[in-house]
């Protein structure tokens, strides 16, 4: 009986393994990876929190977490995030202009607190931002304030622990933007006096400020009390300098020993179960968890390991203990992380933490820990095997192709065996950097040059990219009643939003704005734009002639230099606008309602917009979504646009508007539709705006539709038009401009472009890995 027992149990067993295999293979696949968390996280906050905050620390210093998960993933709604916060703020802190009022020396929130370093760590993330889209007003109020401060024979500036990661890595990356030493001499000579002031030769520890100095101020139990936020602020500030400084800097070993020296000090108070105490050699003086300081040492220490300062032998098992405790204790099911001690500067007797205690610097320091421990796992720092392909792009044309394309971002993280993130590096024959972006429908994209029927080469191999200048980029300005601009090195265009439709003005197409130059300019021509203007305006109520000199050398109406705003949409589709049609007649879309920006530099730029319900041809709802991207040297947008509540089948379009300045200059071809456009003044300009729409996917009717009578300046339109259309279908096209005065000098030069462009469509590049 007991033989026959054991058979069952042992088949049962053997029936229950595969089941029991298969669960925890699912319990396995269910963990997320660190880049989910990341994302988990951090959308979490900014679906949860405004970015329309003042610029004061605790704000700022999310930021910090927020751009470094930015550069990891190149997730566009972060760098959005963050775009909004800047603007906000008007890419400063503290405000007040006289630099004779401006205070340092004690605790301040008030605007005069400009020299404060709790008002200067928001010069971080500007710079960042600066360095992708260099616009010098995005910096200037830091230079402003940094360079008083240089220009100062006080050192005294940084008089707590805080302020060294405020505030250091500001002149490093000051420093890294202009070449000028004197920041990084004005670091040391601050850091010095930081440094005698409140490092603890014998624990090698930073008390928090002068209050905190043993035997002057004590725990309850007489022990030094060194706050674990603050060696957290510290680790995590030196980490950040020392990632900026210069190799060959003549301070940098000063920096070094004491970021080795903390870094050791900092590993021994780490209690079992991972965290720190917020005392940190007494647990006592206030029990339980602390995130915060947690996840700056984590950062901080997986930074060293990351960059073969730390011995990874050593410090490992710290960090082990201290994300297990980060992931399993203060990161909760709906993505906040918890156990933050509230603003404050010490440890609190009988202060209680749980998980509903979360902040937007605690935020912030667990996804600078997280992205770094990424990169960790991965190895892509400091890379040691050496992983590396190669990615041939052959032209099967007999013509030059200089175009973006497109690999597949799964292929390449799996050939470098990394969880994926910009974790590696792509380089030409000559081992130089080449820019690339990872896109929101897992690609990456590769600006390349192939000769006819040729095929070149690049390497792709682990590391950390470069932060590379944006050739395409698009944002929202609701300064400007809610315009959606976007542009690359060829061209700029806009897309009115809901503030002009609640005005009832009839502009329904895209704009073009012309350009002469490859770099962006959008932004700067907004920012003069609403600068000077309200002065004219105000300027003309007494002096008309004044004000009309001061429009007429800042307006994006005028060429001054680079190009302008002279391009007339109106009730019109613009350059490219689809629309639905009933016979010949054009249901036009009105401003979109809602947008997403999907992708956004350095390489390709991409937004959803959304419009709202319509009545079309007697269907009461019907909702338009359009996405429409743009690359990098391309002179078309490409358009994907869809229709949902359609009842029956339809007539789609898209084309450009023909103004009555020139009905005759009209291309009709196969599969596009052209036109010289005069601009808006042909007399004053003397040059022509060429557009155009291309349809390389489908079978379209190519004709022109003219009013019976002009609509205002309005002829008409030549359009393409697919017949058939169902809803929910995706009609996708291309539409795009070229001015006379840049890259495109006659119609018959446009023609030759948009055929080019169709043909190399039809025949892409191939990629082989």
């Amino acid at each position: 009986m007991m033989k026959r027992l054991s058979v069952v149990l042992i088949v049962s067993a053997l029936m229950l393994m595969p089941a029991m295999s298969e669960a925890k293979a699912k319990k396995i696949k269910a963990m997320p990876s660190t880049i989910e968390i990341i994302e988990k996280v951090n959308s979490h906050w900014q679906r949860t929190n405004s970015p329309y905050v003042r610029a004061f620390w605790d704000n700022a210093a999310y930021f910090t977490g927020n751009m470094e998960a930015y550069r990891l993933t190149g997730n566009a709604g972060y760098l959005e995030y963050s775009d909004k916060w800047a603007r906000h703020n008007k890419w400063s802190g503290a405000m007040e202009k006289d630099p004779s009022k401006w205070k340092y020396k004690n605790y301040g929130e008030g605007q005069d607190y400009v020299l404060f370093g709790d008002w200067q760590i928001c010069f971080q993330t500007y710079i960042d931002m600066y360095e992708m889209n260099p616009n010098a007003y995005k910096t200037a109020r830091a230079k402003e304030v940094m360079d008083h401060e240089c220009a100062m024979p006080d050192t005294d500036f940084w008089w707590w622990a805080d302020a060294l990661y405020m505030v250091m890595p500001v002149m490093t990356k000051l420093y890294g933007i202009t070449g000028d030493i004197k920041y990084l001499d004005k670091l040391y000579a601050n850091f010095k006096y930081a440094d005698d002031l409140m490092f603890d030769d014998d624990t090698h520890l930073y008390y928090r400020d002068g209050k905190y100095i043993y035997p002057k101020h004590k725990t309850d139990t007489g022990k030094k009390d060194f706050w674990a936020r603050g060696d957290g602020w510290v680790l995590a500030g030196l980490a950040k300098v020392l990632a900026d400084m210069p190799a060959d800097y003549k301070h940098r070993p000063f920096f070094l020993q004491r970021y080795l020296q903390l870094a050791e000090a900092v590993s021994k108070c780490q209690q079992k179960e991972g965290y720190w105490t917020r005392s940190m050699l007494d647990p006592e003086q206030a029990e339980g968890p602390e995130t915060s300081g947690t996840a700056f040492f984590t950062y901080g220490l997986l930074w060293g390991m990351n960059h073969g300062l730390l011995d990874v032998a050593v410090y490992k098992p710290v960090v082990d203990k201290s994300w297990n405790y980060l992931v399993s204790k203060a990161l909760q099911p709906d993505g906040s992380v918890g156990y933050v001690q509230p603003i404050g500067e010490k440890a609190i007797k009988g202060q209680q933490l749980t998980a509903a205690n979360t902040a937007n610097f605690g935020t912030g320091a667990f996804l600078l820990a997280a992205c770094e421990k990424v990169r960790f796992d991965d190895g892509s720092v400091n890379p040691v095997d050496k992983k590396a392909f190669t990615v041939t792009i052959c032209n099967p044309t007999g013509r030059y192709r200089h175009e973006v394309v497109e690999l597949d971002a799964k292929t390449v993280f799996s050939k470098l065996g990394i969880s994926g993130g910009r974790q590696f590096v792509i380089t030409n024959g000559f081992g130089q950097q080449l820019a690339y972006q990872i896109t929101h429908d897992g690609k990456i994209l590769v600006d390349v040059s192939v000769l006819p029927e040729s095929r070149i080469k690049f390497t792709i191999k682990k590391g950390i990219p470069k932060t590379f200048v944006n050739s395409c980029y698009g944002r929202a300005y609701p300064e400007r009643l809610d315009d959606y601009a976007w542009e690359n090195d060829r061209g700029a265009y806009r897309a009115y939003g809901p503030a002009l439709q609640k005005r009832g003005e009839r502009s329904y197409g895209n704009d073009v704005w012309v350009k002469n130059t490859p770099d962006l300019v959008v932004e700067e021509r907004y920012n003069i734009e609403d600068i000077y203007q309200p002065i004219v305006r105000n300027l003309r109520k007494t002096n008309k002639a004044a004000a009309d000199s001061l429009n007429a050398i800042t307006s994006y109406h005028l060429d001054q230099g680079y190009g302008l705003d002279c391009y007339n949409v109106g009730p019109s589709l613009g350059c490219g606008t689809p629309a639905l049609m009933d016979g010949d007649r054009i249901l036009f879309p009105y401003c979109f309602c809602d947008y997403e920006i999907l992708d956004n530099g350095p390489l390709r730029t991409t937004v959803r917009f959304t419009y709202n319900p319509a009545t079309i041809n007697g269907d009461t709802a019907v909702v338009e979504t359009r996405v429409v991207s743009l690359d990098k040297g391309a002179n078309f947008n490409k358009t994907s646009v869809s229709y949902h509540g359609l009842t029956s089948s339809a007539t789609v379009a898209s084309g450009v508007v023909v103004h009555t300045g020139d009905v005759n200059s009209v291309v009709c071809g196969k599969d596009y539709v052209l036109y010289a456009d005069p601009t808006n003044n042909p007399e004053g300009h003397n040059f022509q705006i060429y557009v155009g729409a291309l349809f390389p996917y489908n079978a379209v009717v190519t004709k022109k539709v003219f009013y019976d009578k002009p609509d205002g300046d309005i002829a008409g339109h030549v359009l393409g038009m697919l017949n058939g259309y169902n809803d929910g279908d995706k009609f996708t096209y291309y539409s795009g401009s070229a001015w006379s005065k840049y890259d495109c000098r006659s119609l018959k030069e446009w023609q030759l472009r948009a055929e080019s462009f169709i043909e190399n469509v039809k025949t892409p590049l191939t990629v082989t890995y």
